[in-house]
């Protein structure tokens, strides 16, 4: 789900080339497929193929969830405070502390 809001808002924000970089090694595995997949995330994986063509380029890659640590965090971070989406106006300082200790 989380990769389908953020492929939809980069697409809002006229981004037309896209890295997505994941650490569930099934969605990954099954986004690359030419297959029809058939199991409780196959909604999403429908939408993630189908916006991927909106993209002048869109590559999948999985990383490690340590490599994932800023997302993974953000995405809790959102639940937590029960928050659809972070703002474009700008970053928390939460937000900026967790990219700085990322490119560590």
């Amino acid at each position: 789900m989380a990769c389908t809001v953020a492929m939809r808002l980069c697409l809002d924000l006229g981004l037309r080339s896209l890295v997505v970089e994941g650490d569930s090694f099934t969605v990954i595995k099954k986004v690359k497929l030419n297959e029809v997949d058939r199991f409780e995330i196959s909604t999403y994986i429908k939408d993630i193929k189908k916006m991927s063509n909106e993209f002048l380029s869109c590559t999948f890659m999985h990383v490690q969830r340590s490599a994932n640590t800023v997302i993974h965090q953000l995405a809790s971070e959102g639940l937590r405070l029960n928050l659809g989406f972070f703002g474009l106006n700008g970053v928390s300082d939460f937000t900026e502390e967790l990219v700085e200790q990322d490119r560590h």
